[in-house]
């Protein structure tokens, strides 16, 4: 009898699979692999080696000795010995120094607060107009955020002359203040985030808002502490295209700051290094070395904000 109840209860198990809380699920058939599939798989696989290549190339090239280049007949997939050469005259040489900083640790650090400083600050002002076209009850509303959205097919890139021009008026193109042309403009709504966020606050639920007022809230506490939080995953991700577009702004450094050493972005302090070394000696580790660290910043704050990042793309605001 034992032996009998035994050949059932394996029987039972080869099609079925026991769950946790003792009852039997069928077992889930596994879906036929199709070559569709197969293929799909495969050109994913070689088109992410072909993203990939060029990094790891940079990669493995700051890492190479110089003299390795020097002897070299042919491409260096490898090198023969790792040499942090390239990493060390990047940061020793005192051609690359201004003030006694490495010129590209300098440009890294007036990157972050000539891009942080206008981002901050735009950021929570299209906040705060998407709020108002949210909310906000006023006459126009829809014809003022039709003009808004009409405001993102100017290509204001063709009126980098003439703004240089406007602004060397001010007398903002000379010494210090020739950094207020990239932070001012930047401290205001930009009509692209606000048309992003607006129909992301349209899925956070009126309901919170409503309850936030019969409970006396006024206007900038429910900003502050319903729509500002609610809004954390849509903002995170305006910030990350915000700060590669700042981070990578070379022409507008190029324009104002080129003049001032002691402001040189990022951008600038690679491209000089870059161009010295491409009248030199062909210093190919310390190119690679530079471009490396130059891209490390972008990539940590993707890694940190991916989460946020899809979820606000996704538009998935707190919904009833």
């Amino acid at each position: 009898m034992q032996t009998k109840t035994l050949r059932i209860l394996n029987n039972l198990q080869s099609d079925e699979l026991k769950s946790s809380d003792g009852n039997f699920k069928p077992r889930k058939k596994r879906e036929p692999v199709s070559v569709g599939r197969i293929a799909t798989y495969v050109v994913l696989g070689l088109y992410t080696l072909w993203i990939l290549a060029p990094f790891m190339i940079i990669l493995i090239s700051s890492f190479t000795p110089r003299s390795e280049f020097e002897t070299a007949k042919s491409f260096i997939w490898w090198p023969k010995e790792f040499s942090l050469e390239g990493y060390q005259r990047l940061f020793t040489n005192k051609t690359f120094n201004v003030g006694g900083i490495p010129m590209l640790l300098r440009g890294f650090l007036n990157t972050m607060w000539i891009t942080l400083i206008p981002l901050a600050s735009g950021l929570l002002q299209s906040l705060l107009v998407a709020y108002c076209y949210w909310q906000g009850k006023f006459p126009f509303k829809n014809s003022l955020f039709m003009f808004t959205v009409t405001l993102m097919f100017i290509p204001l890139g063709a009126f980098g002359f003439v703004g240089y021009m406007f602004y060397d008026n001010l007398g903002w193109t000379e010494g210090w203040q020739s950094v207020l042309p990239l932070i001012v403009p930047g401290l205001f709504a930009s009509a692209s985030t606000v048309f992003f966020l607006r129909p992301y606050l349209d899925g956070i639920s009126g309901e919170i808002v409503e309850a936030a007022r019969i409970d006396g809230m006024n206007f900038w506490q429910i900003f502050f502490t319903i729509v500002l939080p609610l809004s954390k995953p849509a903002l995170i991700a305006q910030f990350i295209f915000g700060f590669v577009g700042g981070y990578n702004n070379y022409a507008g450094a190029l324009m104002y700051l080129i003049d001032e050493k002691s402001l040189w972005t990022l951008q600038l302090a690679v491209q000089q290094s870059v161009n010295y070394m491409t009248e030199g000696d062909f210093d190919y580790a310390f190119q690679c070395a530079t471009a490396l660290l130059s891209m490390l910043p972008l990539i940590i704050v993707y890694l940190i904000c991916q989460k946020f990042f899809i979820e606000g793309i996704s538009f998935g605001g707190g919904k009833e």
